[in-house]
């Protein structure tokens, strides 16, 4: 580990996910939860043993000592042999890159892929050493990293990969990360594909046994490394983990050519007391949280390699009023298929947070999978998961993603759920019926729509067609019953041609002003639709186009609002009676910095009061706590949640119920 200034560096824990994409997760395999054990306490040791000149090693057939790994010391060609040796001995035929004019040499053995040759996985670490005196043993800093390559590529050695799996030994990395830096240039000039880097520097050190690690990332390797959060979880969940942005390691040669890559390192805020000093050797090593990062390590790579994957897709089961059977819609896509007939796929489902039941399919087309969730009464949440598993009984996913079990699959829930709420929530679903309108060069055109529904707004969504042959003149404006007013759409897409099934919704991942013509899809306008939150849903909805410029007249072919609203009219049975317990609507609702909750109990209780988003995931608690009897106010802050739908739930040693609400700014 090459150590230099750092930055903290902070992920946002909760955040809404778009519904128009196919949701990448890498599965659960029993076969490779069992491989992995074998990756055990005295396999590591030995190897760590071996590199950190605790024992002898034989290398060309003359017993030798690695007493150090300094890029000047006459011993590290010894461990770069020792290495490419121990890949021989696995079946490989290791690659010795060289650089430095032949001074540095990484080793690297490949397991070329079976389906996808050319798109490549790599785990990696260095097993160059400080400090530069006569001893350097280095068991931690980075013997540890480099036997989690080498476990890796031993354990993986027998069987076929789909992608292509390079197992990596740095040298040079204490003086600048060198021996990276000269691969990833020669990848990037190769053309080389390279998927993900899961480089592991210093992994075995926990002072205070506590099983956290540290991991280094950005952007472009995000995906990536919830890939591996999710395996740590599924394989090693013991571990825990925070993140530390720092470019000291091998990881950041690959960043600079714009290639996925991650650091793990053991917990950078319980550093090792004895890096860089001959003191860092097998002595000091925590053993149990060692061997349970190498484990990891080898599920993450070995799950990208075997492409242990599914993609879902599925549009969540909107709350409302409907005390009727729902459906539910899941796509899921893999390179290993669906079990249909054995084990097939399952939907659990849960209301006010009773045991979970399940449905299977009633109808399977393609990739297609369509469940009906029974009917709930007013007041009901809903929770609700999906499970499926692989033809042969070797994978298994839930989405939301965490569950477990396999044949049947999904019968260890996930920590998350697809949530609803049966409640006087509506859906308006509005089209123009005076369209086509003519569009004039220099001129305002206006159409209506009237809703006659009752109540207040929580979303709107907008969806035009206009034919048009120079977008870039058109300003496209909201006017909403009370006045308020959104711009759509101000001049954007040039001299391109037509709006075509063209949605406006706040939740959209792209902006109108990123897209071109036609625009066909879903696009965050340019003023927010949640502007209209809260106010009434009833009245004259306007559409104004502007034309601004000369030569290109065109349509307004059609329109359509899709609006959900809040009917205070429309009561609800509360779970128990009225007297007994009770859980008010916040007020002010819609809210913005602050809201008020009332609640009654009738006897002492534990209170639990937990607001969640969409998803069903919980973003902030209000109260956990012993409450007396009574009657109960509770003022939340709301500033730290955006701007949205929500729902938030009481839950007592007796009662539960949930409550809509909506955050505005």
């Amino acid at each position: 580990m090459k150590k230099i200034s750092t930055l903290l560096f902070a992920l946002t824990l909760f955040g809404f996910s778009s519904p128009v994409s196919m949701k990448a997760q890498l599965a659960y395999s029993p076969f490779l939860d069992s491989l992995i054990q074998l990756a055990d306490h005295q396999s590591i040791l030995l190897l760590t043993r071996q590199l950190a000149g605790d024992t002898t090693v034989l290398i060309d057939g003359i017993p030798t000592t690695i007493i150090s790994r300094h890029y000047n010391n006459p011993n590290n060609s010894k461990a770069a042999d020792f290495i490419f040796d121990k890949f021989t001995e696995y079946g490989y035929t290791p690659e010795v890159h060289t650089f430095s004019n032949g001074r540095g040499e990484n080793i690297i053995a490949t397991k070329t892929g079976t389906k996808y040759p050319d798109k490549e996985f790599i785990i990696c670490g260095h097993y160059d050493n400080m400090p530069s005196g006569s001893v350097a043993p280095g068991a931690d800093d980075n013997a540890s990293g480099t036997v989690a390559v080498l476990e890796a590529a031993r354990l993986l050695a027998p069987f076929d990969a789909e992608y292509t799996i390079r197992f990596a030994a740095w040298d040079e990395e204490e003086i600048g990360l060198v021996g990276s830096y000269a691969y990833a240039q020669r990848a990037a000039n190769q053309g080389q594909q390279i998927l993900g880097v899961l480089n592991l520097d210093m992994i075995a050190w926990d002072s205070d046994n506590d099983y956290t690690y540290s991991i280094a990332t950005n952007t472009l390797s995000q995906g990536f490394t919830n890939d591996f959060l999710r395996t740590t979880a599924y394989y090693q969940p013991q571990l825990n983990h925070n993140y530390y942005y720092t470019t000291a390691s091998d990881h950041a040669s690959f960043w600079q050519f714009d290639y996925p890559a991650m650091l793990a390192i053991e917990d950078w805020y319980d550093f090792n007391e004895y890096y860089h000093t001959p003191g860092d050797d097998i002595d000091i090593l925590n053993m149990p949280y060692y061997v349970a990062f190498v484990r990891a390590s080898i599920a993450n790579i070995a799950a990208q390699g075997w492409d242990h994957r599914f993609y879902f897709h599925h549009d969540p089961v909107v709350s409302g009023n409907s005390v009727e059977e729902r459906e539910a819609v899941l796509i899921v896509e893999g390179s290993h298929p669906v079990d249909i007939l054995n084990y097939p796929p399952r939907l659990y489902y849960s209301g006010n947070g009773s045991g979970f039941d399940f449905v299977t399919p009633y109808e399977v087309s393609g990739d297609t999978l369509r469940f009906m969730i029974p009917g709930f009464a007013f007041g009901t949440e809903v929770s609700y998961y999906f499970a499926v598993q692989d033809s042969l009984g070797r994978l298994t996913a839930s989405y939301p993603a965490g569950g477990l079990g396999i044949n049947p699959p999904g019968t260890q829930a996930p920590e998350s759920f697809f949530v609803y709420v049966i409640d006087n929530i509506f859906s308006a679903n509005t089209c123009s019926t005076t369209t086509p309108v003519e569009i004039i060069d220099y001129q305002n055109t206006y159409d209506l729509i009237t809703v006659e529904s009752t109540g207040t707004v929580m979303d709107v969504d907008v969806n035009l067609d206009i034919t048009h042959t120079r977008t870039g003149e058109l300003r496209l404006i909201l006017t909403g019953p009370d006045g308020t007013v959104s711009m759509l759409s101000d001049r954007n897409g040039g001299n391109g041609d037509n709006y075509t099934n063209t949605t406006f919704d706040d939740q959209a991942e792209m902006m109108i002003t990123e897209g071109t013509p036609p625009f066909t899809g879903r696009f965050r306008p340019e003023m927010a639709l949640s502007a209209f939150n809260g106010k009434t849903v009833s009245g004259d909805w306007q559409i104004r186009i502007n034309d601004g410029g000369a030569g290109n007249t065109g349509t307004l072919n059609n329109w359509c609002l899709h609006i959900l609203y809040l009917d205070p009219t429309t009561g609800l049975t509360l779970n128990g009676s009225a007297e007994d317990e009770y859980l008010g609507q916040n007020y002010p609702n819609p809210a913005k910095g602050t809201t008020t909750i009332e609640f009654k109990l009738k006897q002492p209780s534990d209170v639990q009061l937990i607001i969640y988003n969409m998803l069903g995931q919980p973003v902030a608690q209000l109260a956990n706590d012993y409450f007396n009897a009574g009657n109960h106010l509770i003022v939340a802050g709301l500033n730290q949640l955006t701007p949205g739908r929500y729902f938030y739930q009481l839950k007592t040693d007796r009662f539960s119920k949930v409550m809509p609400m909506v955050i505005i700014r």
